[in-house]
């Protein structure tokens, strides 16, 4: 099945959403004033969940530099392409009415259904992202993860640049248990037997000891079903990828670095 097609003729037209108001350069259908994404030059930050990826962008938004705070405006978030574009398309193909998905765990099964019927995940779903040729500036995403995802982009869309920022599960788990936001919903409990063997001992006396948490081992637990424990391990193997190790470094820290990346990857364009 051609699933771009199917997207376009039989989810796009259930969806209620206000695209054009929020970002007036995208179109989710294939117009002769657009270009798809798939064929334009974009960063992508990638991270696993609790690695910091969201406070990284706030920080690189800080250094001042405007061309970086518009190419983040540009296009939708991971989020919102998820519940434009995979979830709805993964609710239809189940025979389920179209509706907002909330709880983290459910999300995760309804891209992992999208990822098994449409190849790449949704490194494919961004692709059928489409720009307004009118605009020719910077592009930036934190839209995909894992590796079979970061493996497609990598492979099928070459003017797209991975960064990806890599933590150790144990502090991830630290992180996600320590965050507030309202995104981080869940209805199941979580459990340490996910884990590594080498892990479940440190993790349980740290669930014990209150320092992590079973909502954030349940999200742990169902991103790694659906995109693996650690960071891209095949990264070597290809240019467009980089990698920043984020352990003992501020979020200012890994902004730097990220921002001097980035500015390599420009140069090098000129």
């Amino acid at each position: 099945m051609d699933y771009h097609a199917y997207y376009q003729q039989t989810v796009y037209p259930k969806i209620d959403f206000r695209i054009v108001n929020k970002y007036p350069h995208v179109s989710l259908v294939e117009q002769k004033k657009t270009t798809p994404l798939s064929q334009l030059q974009m960063v992508m930050l990638v991270a696993l969940t609790g690695t910091g990826k969201t406070t990284t962008l706030d920080a690189l938004k800080q250094l001042n530099e405007n061309d970086i705070e518009q190419g983040m405006s540009i296009i939708p978030s991971r989020r919102e392409v998820a519940d434009w574009i995979a979830i709805p398309t993964a609710q239809i193909l189940f025979d389920e009415p179209i509706k907002p998905v909330t709880d983290r765990v459910q999300r995760f099964h309804y891209t992992g259904t999208f990822a098994k019927h449409v190849k790449g995940g949704m490194a494919t779903a961004f692709s059928w992202v489409n720009i307004n040729k009118e605009y020719d500036g910077l592009i930036i995403s934190e839209g995909i993860r894992g590796s079979t995802e970061i493996t497609h982009a990598l492979t099928h869309f070459q003017n797209w640049y991975i960064i990806e920022l890599a933590l150790h599960p144990i502090t991830r788990l630290k992180r996600l248990s320590s965050r507030k936001g309202g995104f981080d919903k869940v209805s199941e409990a979580g459990d340490v037997s996910f884990l590594p063997q080498d892990l479940q001992t440190e993790a349980q006396a740290l669930l014990t000891a209150g320092d992590i948490t079973e909502q954030a081992l349940a999200i742990t637990k169902a991103e790694s079903e659906n995109y693996g424990l650690y960071p891209f391990a095949a990264g070597e193997q290809f240019d467009n990828y980089y990698r920043v190790d984020v352990d003992d470094k501020t979020p200012e820290q890994v902004a730097q670095d990220v921002n001097r990346i980035m500015k390599g990857l420009m140069n090098a364009d000129d």
